[in-house]
């Protein structure tokens, strides 16, 4: 028997086994970069939401804001006392605590 022909058979099981090797690898990347991709979408999306959520949160603040120093406003604190029947105090009727 001739060498050669017992290293031909090995030679074409070895591209073959390389060939295997990296269509199977190509596989498990195309996997990976679509896996990345959803993942990259999924978190963008939640991303959005909390974007989103802050936004409304931040304009709530805002108006609320408005809303505190309207009702703090010296116009709307004697419109209140009104209603509730007080009027300023005549002079000699504030009494002033000392704190120790």
């Amino acid at each position: 028997m001739n060498t050669r022909t017992l290293h031909r058979p090995r030679q074409g099981r070895g591209w073959l086994l390389v060939l295997a090797l990296g269509l199977l690898s190509c596989m498990v990347m195309g996997l990976v970069l679509v896996w990345s991709g959803i993942e990259r979408t999924d978190t963008t999306y939640f991303i959005n939401i909390a974007q989103n959520e802050l936004r409304e949160r931040q304009a709530l603040t805002a108006k609320l804001e408005v809303e505190r120093e309207r009702l703090l406003s010296p116009y709307e604190l004697r419109r209140r006392a009104e209603e509730a029947g007080m009027r300023e105090p005549k002079p000699g009727q504030i009494r002033r605590m000392q704190v120790h």
